[in-house]
């Protein structure tokens, strides 16, 4: 899914990101400042849409039951 131009949105899925930085919070009360992101979730986002959108909790949950297959 490339770059919609909606930074509240996931670039792998489209969900919402729920990021703090987005609703105008501090990023360190973000929920993604307790997750782990690996390379390969990172892998997943196109080039083009890189550092323009947070990952959704939903894509996060997935890559972790992924890796433990």
């Amino acid at each position: 899914m490339a770059f919609s131009g909606d930074d509240s949105r996931c670039p792998i899925c489209g969900e919402k990101n729920n990021c703090a930085s987005v609703q105008g919070r501090e990023i360190e009360k973000c929920w993604c400042m307790q997750k782990v992101f690996t390379s390969d979730l990172f892998k997943q986002i196109p080039l083009e849409s890189r550092g323009k959108a947070c990952v959704c909790v939903k894509c996060v949950a997935r890559q972790k039951k992924e890796g433990e297959d």
